[in-house]
This record gives structure tokens, sequence and C-alpha cells, in this order.
């Protein structure tokens, strides 16, 4: 069987913005994130790795993890980071596993965490787990399964390009340079300052456009889950500008479903760029992240240059069908 190495990141504050005070979003604590990751690297161990490289997060929860592991098998180390408790953490630390020819590697966070790691991440297949608020990405899985999948395509057990698939990118140009990008959705709104980050009210959002429509997205994302039900072709983004033509029902954080006002929408070729409207502050996969001024440029393109993510449960089938899980005794 060949043998490689996957990446741990477990981001220590997803799953804790302000959206828990006006919303049902739940709370993911460090104690749940630490049983998370004891599964995960049981999963791997079941398939078999030669190491794991942990992210060294602020609170120490790999590492309380890794304390109530102590007969683990597989060989584990933390990358070697200076730790300053923000996203370059985990910016950092994929950087790190990347030099250290890692095959894939587990992310548990939201959407935004997924957005950071695609940063540095280049081809290496990301398995998000999610521990987030509004998650479109990541998905909701049980930890030693998530493991498993990432320890298989890590080893190359399975193909990896039968069980991986590449996002899509919506691309923040401001004054002719691309500032950043979101995976899931982007959105103009009219708050003035980052501030808390999190979008609360609806009437603030001037525009958005959504890259991944599933009838399971939440966020601005859900939007296009009510407008393009069976999902946009590939080669496509959704454009779509508020106003008071039309009105859907959008799920924008868990357990706050809200009526949208709508003027118009489009799909859009990839690649396209097009001019946005008044904004005061960008919305990328859920959160404010960019503060625009009077008398700047503004735009939003796209691409199909995102990360590549693992689709777990192909990788798990091909796991299965592959490996020797079940065996005849055979008399």
């Amino acid at each position: 069987m060949a043998s490689s190495k996957v990446g741990l990141v477990v981001n220590p504050v997803s799953g804790t913005d302000i959206r828990r005070a006006v919303s049902t979003a739940g709370f993911i604590d460090i104690i749940q994130k630490a049983r998370i990751v004891k599964s995960i690297l049981r999963g791997i161990e079941a398939v078999g790795i030669d190491e794991v490289l942990i992210m060294p997060d602020f609170y120490g929860i790999a590492a309380h993890a890794l304390n109530d592991l102590p007969n683990l098998s597989i060989k584990w180390s933390f990358v070697d980071i200076k730790s300053r408790g923000d996203y370059t953490d985990t910016m950092n630390s994929v950087e790190a596993m990347i030099k250290e020819n890692i095959g894939a590697i587990i992310l548990l966070g939201g959407d935004g965490t997924v957005r950071v790691a695609s940063k540095t991440s280049l081809d290496t297949p990301l398995m998000p787990i999610s521990t987030g608020t509004n998650n479109v990405i990541p998905y909701l899985i049980d930890g030693t399964l998530a493991g498993m999948a990432a320890a298989a395509v890590a080893s190359n057990i399975v193909d990896r390009g039968d069980v991986t698939f590449r996002l899509n990118r919506l691309i923040l140009v401001v004054n002719n340079e691309p500032v950043d990008y979101a995976l899931v959705d982007l959105g103009a709104t009219l708050y003035p300052f980052r501030g808390a980050r999190a979008l609360i009210n609806p009437e603030m959002i001037t525009e958005v456009f959504i890259s991944l429509v599933k009838s399971t997205s939440i966020g601005l994302a859900s939007i296009g889950s009510v407008l393009k039900p069976l999902g946009l072709p590939k080669n496509k983004v959704l454009h779509v500008i508020m106003g008071n033509k039309l009105w859907v029902k959008a799920v924008l954080m868990p357990g706050y479903v809200t009526t949208i006002g709508i003027d118009r929408y489009e799909e859009l070729e990839l690649g396209s760029r097009v001019p946005v409207g008044k904004a005061l502050t960008i919305e990328l996969d859920g959160e404010r992240e960019v503060e625009v001024y009077e008398g700047d440029d503004v735009a939003v393109s796209s691409d199909n240059k995102g990360p590549v993510i693992i689709d777990v449960n192909k990788a798990l089938q091909e796991l299965f069908l592959r490996e020797a899980f079940m065996r005849w005794h055979l008399a």
C-alpha cells in the first residue's frame, strides 16, 4: 500500500461569532472540536498513513486530543510556524504542509476557513468538516469517516481524479487590482465598517454574486438555492441585484428565514467582469472583509482556479470497494 502524509488544521474560533446572539446557530466549543479531532485521527489510523502534520492552534485543541490518544499508532507532529492566533496561522500552516509533500489536508471550520486555506493549498485536496456557522462547502460528517476519506486520497488508495472536484472563485477587483476572492458568495453591502463582520440585516445588501449553488446552502448563497434550485452550470456564476420586483425566502442564518427583494438576476459566463454598484463593505463567504471608498472602481470577475475538494461520498465508496474492509472466512 502506498503511504503519504495528511495535514490537519483546526480553526479554534470557527462557530463562535456574533450570529449566535441573533439566530439559533450552535456553539461548537473546544471540547467538541477535540472530540472531532480524535475521531479524525482514528479514521486516518484505520486506513494507514505515514504521518499527520498538525497546525499548532493557540487553544491547544489538537494537543488536548492527542493527549487523550496515548496509543495512537501513526506518527504525528506540529508544523513549525509562529502562531499569531489569527487567520494567518491557517495560511502559514497549510503552506508549511505543502512543502512537506502533504497528500490531503483536513480542515475544521466554515466556508471562511476553506477560503483562507485555499490561498496556500495549491492543488492539494482539502477535506473540510463543518464547525462554522454558514457552511456551504464543509461537510457535516463524522470525523472518523472524514479522516478515512482524506487518508485514502493522500495514500493513493483511491484515484484522486475520480473523487475530487475544483471550486470556482469570485474575484474582487478594486481599481483594476485583484484584492481577494470568495468561493461561495460575494456580497456588496451598505455596512460602513467591517465591525463584527457577520451579515445580519438583509436590507444592507445591494447585490450578490454566487458561485456555488446547492439546495442545502445557507447565507446569501441560499438566494441562489431558490432562484436556481437545480444548480448552476460549471462555467456560470449567478449575479443578483436587490430590489422589490421579486421576493424570495432565504436562510441567512440558522433558524433565520427572511424575505429578500430582488430587482433582477442573471447567469454570467465564468471570466465575465461586472462592475459593482453602491457598496461600502464587501462580504466574502459570509463575512464583511473589505472596505471600499468613494471613487473606488469596484468589480467582480470569476475563474475556475479555486481549491480542490474531496468528494467524501465518492472517496469512501472507492475506499470500501478497493480496500480489504470485508474478508470472507474460508473453511
